[in-house]
Order: C-alpha cells, then structure tokens, then sequence
C-alpha cells in the first residue's frame, strides 16, 4: 500500500466517465446522503456560527431587494458569538477534536494578517497560513483521532482531504471542489467510525459544517481569495453550493420553516442566518455584495420566486449539485483518490479505473487563471444546468 497519500487520476474530460463508474463516485454520494438525513428538520446549535462574519460593518445588514420588507436596525448587528456550546450531548473526544481543531486553525488567521497594499484577488499571506496548516495539522489531526499503528495510510488520507478542503494555496482561491473536499473528509470519519454514525446527532452535524463554513468565511474575507471555477452572475453562489442542500435540508421537513418566497427578506434573513446553513449563506452575499440581488445572483432569486416547497429546492440544488460540480472537470480534477476512502475502481468489478496522466507543463497552463467552468463558453441563464431545476420548469407548485 502507498504511503504518500491520494494520488490524482482526473486529468482530461473524458476521465469523467471513470469518475462515475468509481467507488469514490458512490462513497461521495452516500456520505452526502448521510450528511443531509442527519440535518433534516435540525436547527445549527447556538455558538457554531460567528453572526459577524455574514453581518455587513456599520451599515445594516441586508441590501433591500423586491421581496424585502422592511428592515429594523435593531435587529441588524447581532451580538458576538456564544461561548456556551451546546449541541445535546454526548459529544465525544473526535466532535469535540475537531471543533478545537478548527480554534486553532482560526489562532493561525489571527497570527497570519494580511500584507498590506492593493491586490485585486488573494493576499500573499493566504501563502504562509497554509505552510502553517501544513506544519500543524499532522499532529493535531493525530491527537485528536488517535489512530491505531495499522490506520497511518488512513489518517494520511483524512489530513490530505482536510488540509485540501481550505482552498489552493497556489492560486490563491476557494471554490465547490474545496467544499467537496471538506465532505471527503467528514466520510472519511464517519466511514471508519470516528464519528459514530448511530450516535451522531443532525446538532453535531451542523455544528461541524459550521465551524468549517466559518473558517473558509474568514479566509474568504482576510485573504481575498479569488472565487475558483465561478460561473460568474449565472453561477449559483461564487464559492459554494454544498451549504445551501444543508441548509434546504434543514427546511425541508420541519413544520416550522419560513416560506421559501420570503428568505431574502431582511427580517427571515436576521431571523435564520445564525440557525440555518442556507440563510447564512444568503447573509454572507447580503454582506460582500452590493446592488439588487436579482442583478448579482439571479439563480438564487429565480428559486425565491418561482419555487414554493423546501423539498423541491433541495430536490434541485443537489440535481444542479451533480452537473455543476460532481459532473465539472475544472472541479473535480482537483479531487484526488486514495488507498483506503476514495478509490478509483470500478464500484462493479472492484478493478481500478484507466488512468491517462498528461504532462505536468500542459495542467499547470490550463489550471491556473481558471475562472468560468468551461472554456469558450459563457454561461448564461439559457445554459446552466439549473434550467433543468424544478424552479426553472415554469411549473406551479402548491404553497406549502
């Protein structure tokens, strides 16, 4: 066996079809089906998530659009973060590891600030933070899992999946594939019961989705980092989508969910972004865009007019999930494939999958300075996947 960790195999479009037939494919799918059972009808526990990081400084919050009413400064600046965690619990020593892990990863952002002068995108500091997470997070990883001696390949996989789900230290960016990554690795504990799956609460769930989501905030704001394989306007969201099918999850069969037409307004947005995954991410655009939200992310405003059932917006966020990321070269190249969690074998035979690597001078052209998902193609309204979306079949659907 291999000691030097995931290994990549996408290197061309055509590695896609293999990509499918993997039993990576399907341990992706799986967790992600995991993951969204656990956060059904779950509020995130109080203390997870820092209200300031998607709260705009010194003005109020939320930038009014058509579907907003009015909007109350005092419900606007939400007060600091709670230090009194509490989700349910019988949290045990990896939960509570890995919810100290990402503390100390945010000490790195506060003794790592950023160099001062004009860049338009990615702050050289990004640079050093990561050597940092890279001297450190080997051994953190090792205090917080405690390994057995036969599981070194294992925790090697799971540091390479952590350590890659932070964005590219080369090009300065954060995008899906970097949130993929961060899902590879929470598989990876549930997989070989770090976590217990049985005993793991949609709370602790939440909970470790919304340490990570603020962390990448942080990186995402202190460094600048560039929106990596971005659709641009016609784009879901410039860095993530992962977030929303959580966060739709949450809504989706709880009694108690605020209608899908009104999230964009300012109060439903005060009300949620500190309890919802989908309301935060909401929030966080509210504070790093300006203008009407229909002009700078009109994907997410055709679901808030056109759809009326949470089901049917998860229902398309993880159809649009499948093309857009796991179905995306620019995104999925960046995944690499292991020994032991992700394997690139046919889920059918148990053979490994044709490999065709192709010179390193020809990637490193192609990789770096990527913004849109394919070349030559402007993505529009017309030809993003999310035309195949419930919201955008001109359907009416019942109020729920």
């Amino acid at each position: 066996m291999s000691a030097t960790g995931p290994t990549k195999k996408i290197f061309d479009q055509s590695d896609l079809a293999s990509f499918r037939r993997s039993l990576a494919y399907t341990g992706l799918h799986q967790v992600l089906g995991k993951v969204i059972e656990k956060v059904r009808s779950q509020d995130v526990p109080s203390g997870y998530l820092d209200a300031t990081l998607v709260t705009r400084d010194g003005v109020r919050a939320i930038t009014r659009t058509k579907l907003e009413g009015p909007i109350k400064e005092d419900v606007v600046a939400d007060s600091p973060v709670d230090s009194g965690r509490t989700p349910e619990d019988n949290h045990g020593p990896v939960f509570d590891g890995v919810i100290a892990l990402f503390d100390k990863l945010q000490g790195l952002i506060d003794e790592t600030p950023p160099l001062k002068g004009p860049r338009r995108f990615g702050n050289m500091a990004c640079r050093e933070w990561h050597e940092k997470v890279k001297a450190n997070i080997g051994p953190w990883l090792q205090q917080v899992l405690n390994p057995a001696d036969n599981q070194s390949e294992l925790l090697l996989e799971l540091k390479y999946y952590l350590e890659n789900s932070f964005g590219s230290q080369v090009r300065l960016d954060y995008g899906t594939g970097h949130e993929l990554s961060y899902l590879a690795f929470i598989g990876g504990l549930i997989d070989f019961k770090f976590l217990d799956y049985e005993t793991l609460t949609g709370a602790q769930v939440l909970a470790l989705f919304s340490k990570y989501y603020d962390l990448v905030r942080r990186l995402i704001l202190d460094y600048n980092l560039e929106p990596a394989g971005s659709h641009g306007v016609w784009g879901l969201d410039d860095h993530f989508h992962l977030i929303y099918i959580l966060g739709a999850a949450q809504f989706s069969t709880s009694n108690i969910s605020p209608p899908v037409s009104q999230v964009l307004t300012g109060q439903m947005v005060n009300t949620y972004k500190s309890t919802n995954l989908y309301v935060n991410a909401i929030a966080f655009i509210f504070k790093i865009k300006l203008g009407p939200f229909n002009e700078h992310s009109p994907i997410l405003y055709d679901i808030h007019t056109a759809v009326h059932l949470w089901s049917k917006v998860l229902q398309g966020l993880l159809k649009m999930y499948e093309v857009e990321v796991l179905g995306k070269f620019p995104v999925v190249q960046h995944f690499w494939f292991g020994e032991i969690l992700y394997l690139w074998k046919d889920r059918q035979t148990g053979r490994e999958l044709p490999v065709n690597p192709r010179s390193d001078d020809k990637e490193d052209s192609e990789e770096v300075g990527f913004i849109n998902g394919t070349r030559g193609v402007n993505t529009t309204r017309s030809n993003i996947s999310m035309t195949a979306a419930p919201w955008a079949m001109g359907r009416s659907q019942p109020k729920r």
